[in-house]
């Protein structure tokens, strides 16, 4: 190892580059719909400069745990718990009670290095319209590092002591090989959780240290041959960052390149006398000053960003020209004054940063999570909004005592309708049986119906099976005693996904449909509900911000969808066609009209998420359907 290797200003430059490319990507604008690949070529300033170190001290017998830790944590703890505690003083202002809920999970999660786990198990894709709201989304990228962070030295501990300096680097090239394929099938198999978790982003951070390793093997070129190696590993990095887009499949080889740029800028500028052309530019002074803020930059520009759009402004024309310059005055304070003393000034012990720094900022934010979390983040603070409130008008939360509990004939807890003393049917499903719950429980009571209800996410009407190898994705114990509990009642009650049984999942379809030919063949009579249209989280949070009252740029937000057309392989169009004797229940008839969808009654939004009704919403649409419609269930 090269015990020279001094401080790099080009490498600040390159961190200059990359995080302003993940800025300009989050700003919106067009020529950076690909400027996500920042946080790789992040990945691989970490891997190569982390390793570089750790090379050197395990070469020279130095290397210590405690002493490598104790530099993570002044580089990182001091300026993200500083961070974190001043966005947590917006977020408990503007967002919304769910919304701040979710806030104070990433808050933990963020602090714990495991919020990529969170994002990844709780089905949030970077790219979609609802994490456009989540102020600490960003943070899943300090997560992959810290794991990273404990799973590296000790590995590369192991094999200083047990391989030859030659067969070391055999090891690393095959390792580094190894995570290239396995970023591969993940992305190809599974995107979500290739983009989040760290498999997927190994070999990124392994062609960092991958380079490290060999940095002392590398060869010496000419001046020409890094200026034009720097121009070639500039455009791999800058050509991604305009092509890609956020439907691109990513990372696997589309992460490669960026990656692969990096490394080939911080090999040309290893020597000062012949750095290559780019590396002579990245040591520009406001690069290089950038490239020193980048840190405080990355983790304030998301939340500005976010509040921003959270109060209704577009992120564009001035206000986002404000936005990005506001983000530079308040990462120079938190690197002046957080980030900078903790690193030079207040270099405490391994014991004493624990006491000190680490565990004091552990207990705040974890202190500061469970009275939101408990709190339920809230909801008192708009009570306009009553219809958000999860205890009292989330169905998962109304019915909880139901609801994935897979439980079959608790009818005192679960029970729809007039209370008799014997049961007319029995409702089961899905989360969407679970949110018509409260609209069916409005039309049984005008019919006098005594009704079970029965729901679990992924029981359509059997559990969910995979695609590939047909198994159960869920036990099937619960979903066949629910059925074969169903099948003693005249009347069955279907509520599901509809749209989730498309022809691009022909298993699962085909057991819909042939579960639900048995139950025509018993003679039951079927009565199947049709759900809304799904509508988008931007326009729930609009007209919260109508109701609230919050700001006049939405004083004109229209409050309804357009009524587009179902797919031809719609499933209630296959129904219709093969059992028309069923009796399907259109909620649409109700709140569609003229090719319009309405998302509120009166002044009520009839929506929780995206795809779900809350209770009051069901229940509203219940008595309407009534009014319009009349009771379908009436003689049944």
């Amino acid at each position: 190892m090269n015990s020279n290797f001094s401080y790099r200003p080009d490498i600040d430059g390159l961190r200059a580059l990359a995080v302003l490319l993940v800025i300009f990507f989050h700003a919106g604008f067009p020529f950076a719909k690909g400027g996500y690949i920042g946080v790789d070529v992040f990945f691989v300033i970490s891997g190569f400069l982390i390793t570089l170190t750790l090379d050197k001290e395990m070469n020279k017998k130095t290397f210590s745990f405690k002493q490598f830790y104790l530099r993570r944590i002044r580089r990182i703890i001091p300026v993200l718990v500083f961070i974190l505690l001043i966005v947590t003083i917006p977020a408990s202002i503007i967002l919304f009670s769910a919304d701040l809920e979710v806030y104070s999970r990433t808050l933990i999660h963020t602090i714990l290095s495991t919020n990529n786990f969170y994002l990844w198990t709780n089905s949030r894709d970077y790219f979609a319209e609802s994490v456009e709201f989540l102020p600490l989304v960003h943070t899943w990228s300090l997560s992959v590092e810290e794991q990273f962070y404990f799973l590296w030295p000790p590995l590369l501990l192991l094999i200083h002591n047990k391989l030859s300096l030659k067969r070391r680097l055999i090891f690393i090239l095959a390792f580094l090989i190894f995570g290239i394929v396995l970023s591969v099938y993940l992305t190809n198999n599974d995107q979500n959780m290739a983009y989040f978790l760290l498999p997927a982003r190994m070999f990124e951070l392994m062609m960092g240290a991958g380079l490290a390793m060999f940095w002392e093997k590398l060869p010496k070129l000419s001046k020409l041959k890094n200026d034009i190696i720097s121009i070639l590993a500039l455009v791999i990095i800058l050509v991604p960052a305009v092509v890609l887009n956020a439907s691109s499949l990513f990372p696997g080889m589309n992460a490669f390149w960026p990656c692969l740029g990096a490394m080939l800028l911080i090999f040309t500028g290893k020597n000062a006398s012949d750095e290559g052309l780019v590396n002579k530019i990245f040591k520009n002074r406001v690069l290089v000053f950038i490239g020193l803020l980048s840190y405080s930059m990355y983790l304030w520009h998301w939340p500005l960003f976010v509040f921003i759009k959270y109060l209704g402004y577009d992120l564009e024309g001035s206000i986002r020209l404000f936005a990005i310059l506001s983000i530079v005055p308040l990462s120079y304070f938190s690197w002046r004054f957080v980030e900078q003393p903790f690193r030079k000034k207040y270099k405490f012990n391994f014991k004493k940063t624990i006491l000190v720094v680490l565990l004091p900022s552990l207990v705040t934010i974890g202190l500061i999570y469970a009275v939101l979390d408990e709190k339920d983040g809230f909801p008192g603070r708009f009570p306009e909004l009553t219809e958000f409130i999860p205890k009292t008008n989330f169905p998962n939360k109304v019915r909880k005592n139901c609801f994935g509990k897979d439980k079959v004939g608790n009818c005192d807890e679960c029970f729809i309708g007039v209370k008799k003393d014997s049961l007319d049917g029995m409702l089961i499903g899905d989360s969407f049986a679970n949110h018509t719950a409260a609209f069916l429980d409005v039309l049984a009571k005008d019919a006098g119906l005594y009704i079970h209800d029965s729901a679990a996410g992924g029981y359509p009407l059997l559990s969910d099976i995979d695609e590939d190898s047909g198994a159960p994705v869920k036990p099937i114990r619960y979903s066949i005693e629910r059925y074969e509990y169903a099948k003693k009642f005249k009347n069955v009650f279907i509520a599901s996904n509809w749209e989730n049984l498309s022809n691009e999942r022909p298993r699962n379809r085909e057991l819909v449909l042939n579960t639900i030919e048995e139950l025509v063949k018993l003679n039951k009579t079927i009565v199947l509900f049709d759900g809304l249209r799904a509508t988008t989280e931007m326009n729930l949070h609009r007209l919260k911000l109508l109701k609230t009252r919050q700001p006049d740029t939405f004083s004109q937000v229209n409050s309804s969808i357009p009524e587009t057309k179902r797919p031809d392989d719609y499933f209630i169009h296959e129904i219709k066609k093969r059992f028309p004797s069923i009796l399907i229940i259109d909620l649409n008839d109700v709140m569609c009209k003229n090719g319009e969808c309405e998302l509120r009654i009166g002044d009520t939004i009839i929506y929780r998420n995206r795809d779900h009704l809350n209770t009051s919403g069901a229940r509203l649409m219940g008595e309407k359907y009534l009014r319009l419609k009349g009771n379908p269930l009436k003689g049944l």
